[in-house]
């Protein structure tokens, strides 16, 4: 029997039960669309998670209230675990960036980060939105530039004075300048000094929609007197890799305790973000492989049942000459077609899936060719593995006892 003549029996075999043959598929469409929906989500996310960590800042280490390991299981003592159960209370105070500040080498720049979420109003018109407390380095360490105005200075610190996003000047202002203007925070009065440049979304925070003031403002005004965490941007990817010991010395010359801080780097989100998609992409691999496995079996069933209705047709074909080959050949083939169709329909599925999935979440879909044809040859290869029990079962029929067959 050549090819096309097996692929065109196959494919008539196959109209004959339509229904049968797209549920007998389902299982195939299911994996293959979630094994190409997975890596191109995936991806997507990975680039955008890396990206988000490099737009922190360049050459950052921040330093956490708290232990945290971000590559093992954190301390056996439960006091050490932050969050948990007798966990540690937040000892960051901002002023170590003061003295992180003047004890560092040349070349490093420090700001504490504050963050609470206050009311904004001006005149008539309020917003309610996240509030900074740092100091001067701020636009340095994360990489801000000015729209209009400056950012306050150090001598500015003891004023009540503030720099406003542009998403922030929109909502209070409008077409009107802000500069020099006066906005009440829950009450308290601050001078508009500048407005900073867009700067778009991390970590899904809108880096447009902030008020920035002074750290010791937020602490005597709004009762925040310890730092979310210190920023500390070193002068080069050298200077990282030599920062992280010197701020543990100093910090505990300051008197805190090893438990009570941690010091982390880009690397280390981006490796900590890494183990976490990898376990996640091998999780959801795994589901696929699952929904391809059960796809394969409900194959291999309706093979078996297709091999049982058309016993007769089989002792007919080898009554008039058909060999075993032949057989095996054409069962295998309907298998094949029924897995790589189903391959084909879960690739299109994958791709609006994965575009729909997209847009609802804002994560790149990265669908790779690679993927693609991983998942279509594995689907392939599920039709081949499966179809060959009911072929070799269809193949070693006796051709009289089929034509008695009823």
């Amino acid at each position: 029997m050549s090819l096309l003549e097996g692929l065109r029996m196959s494919l008539v075999s196959l109209r004959a039960n339509k229904l049968r043959s797209f549920l007998t598929m389902l299982g195939v469409i299911i994996g293959v669309g979630a094994v190409i929906m997975m890596v191109s989500l995936g991806l997507g996310a990975r680039g955008e998670i890396g990206s988000s960590i490099q737009a922190i800042g360049s050459n950052l280490l921040v330093v956490v209230p708290g232990k945290i390991d971000l590559n093992s299981s954190i301390g056996k003592d439960p006091s050490q675990i932050r969050g948990g159960i007798g966990a540690q209370i937040n000892v960051l105070r901002p002023e170590l960036a003061a003295t992180l500040q003047e004890e560092l080498p040349p070349g490093y720049a420090v700001a504490p980060i504050l963050i609470d979420t206050r009311s904004m109003r001006y005149g008539s018109r309020e917003h309610f939105t996240q509030l900074v407390g740092t100091n001067e380095n701020y636009p340095r360490v994360r990489g801000y530039s000015m729209a209009e105005g400056e950012f306050f200075s150090r001598m500015e610190m003891g004023r009540d004075v503030c720099v406003i996003g542009p998403n922030v000047a929109r909502a209070l202002f409008g077409d009107i300048n802000p500069l020099g203007r006066q906005i009440a925070i829950s009450g308290r009065r601050f001078t508009v000094l500048g407005v900073t440049a867009p700067k778009g979304a991390t970590f899904f925070i809108d880096n447009d929609d902030i008020v920035w003031i002074p750290h010791g403002k937020m602490s005597r005004y709004f009762g925040k007197d310890r730092a979310d965490n210190i920023l500390v941007q070193a002068p080069d990817q050298e200077g990282v890799r030599a920062a992280g010991p010197l701020i543990a010395d100093i910090l505990a010359e300051e008197g805190l305790e090893d438990f009570e801080f941690t010091v982390i780097t880009q690397e280390d989100l981006v490796a900590f973000s890494e183990s976490i998609l990898s376990i996640l992409t091998y999780l959801l691999g795994a589901i696929a492989g699952i929904s391809l496995l059960v796809g394969g079996i409900g194959i291999m069933n309706i093979m078996l049942v297709s091999v049982t209705e058309r016993t007769r047709e089989i002792g007919i074909r080898k009554a008039i000459g058909a060999k075993t080959r032949d057989i095996m050949f054409q069962f295998i083939m309907e298998s094949t077609i029924i897995s790589l169709v189903g391959g084909v329909v879960g690739i299109m599925l994958a791709w609006a899936g994965a575009t729909v999935f997209s847009r609802i979440f804002d994560i790149p879909n990265r669908m790779t060719l690679w993927a693609i044809t991983l998942a279509f040859t594995f689907s392939g290869g599920v039709g081949v593995f499966f179809g060959v029990y009911p072929a070799t079962k269809a193949a070693r029929l006796d051709p009289i006892a089929s034509l008695r067959y009823e």
